[in-house]
């Protein structure tokens, strides 16, 4: 911590929000992180709670920090938008946006179909291959995926998908071109294991997006369910007229 100089041309409160600035950019307040109160700082640097406001409010409204209600003050979290030319690709997206994607399989099995995802099957099964995955952008949790495949998509049962794109391999390995995308929204609100995963709290609003991937005739090749916390990521569509 610099000691603000109490004679000087640049006043205490640009000093101070230099001083808050250089400490975020250089990660010590990183983001998501609760800075010091007002009252800690005025003691800290040894300068009026009314200077501190001031400084503090100025990064506020430099889109830096943001204030909680009855919380404090927190370094703002970095919201990744999704691309509108990237045809839904997660990774294509974090690519366009020079952030680094990674994924982890939480699990890939056959399971019971739920009866609304299987009414979008032509042949209604009772089964498919549920893949359930966490995405990240630069390590930080976004995205909770449910994916539902037909089971005689059981190449997915014997490959490592942590680096693939769904969409690209069934394609590849089916033959199947997808055309159309089909979304419905809803909000939900975290559970504790929706909670854990993407290190929100529990009952946090998330964006669920489900989506039926088609092709030109109108055959589901599969369906997505998406949970987004949007504090992090938002989910971008485009409307052609």
């Amino acid at each position: 911590m610099k000691p603000l100089k109490q004679f000087c041309a640049v006043t205490l409160q640009e000093q101070l929000h230099d001083e808050l600035f250089e400490q975020i950019q250089s990660g010590k307040y990183q983001p998501g992180e609760r800075i010091p109160s007002e009252m800690q700082l005025s003691q800290m640097y040894n300068i009026s709670r009314v200077t501190v406001r001031n400084a503090i409010q100025q990064l506020v409204d430099e889109n830096i920090l943001v204030k909680r209600h009855g919380k404090g003050t927190f370094v703002k979290v970095e919201v990744h938008t999704e691309g509108v030319f990237t045809g839904g690709s997660f990774t294509d997206t974090c690519l366009r946006m020079n952030a680094t994607p990674s994924t982890t399989i939480i699990e890939c099995k056959i399971n019971k179909i739920e009866k609304e995802v299987a009414s979008y099957f032509q042949d209604h099964p009772s089964h498919c291959i549920e893949i359930k995955r966490v995405r990240f952008v630069d390590k930080d949790p976004c995205i909770i995926e449910l994916d539902y495949f037909p089971t005689k998509y059981d190449f997915l049962l014997t490959n490592d998908l942590k680096e693939l794109s769904l969409l690209k391999f069934v394609s590849t390995q089916t033959g199947l071109k997808p055309s159309n995308f089909e979304d419905h929204f809803t909000i939900v609100y975290a559970n504790k294991e929706f909670a854990e995963l993407l290190n929100c709290t529990i009952g946090t609003p998330l964006l669920e997006v489900q989506q039926r991937v088609l092709t030109l005739d109108d055959t589901t090749i599969y369906v997505n369910k998406q949970y987004i916390l949007t504090s992090k990521y938002i989910y971008a569509v485009r409307s052609s007229k």
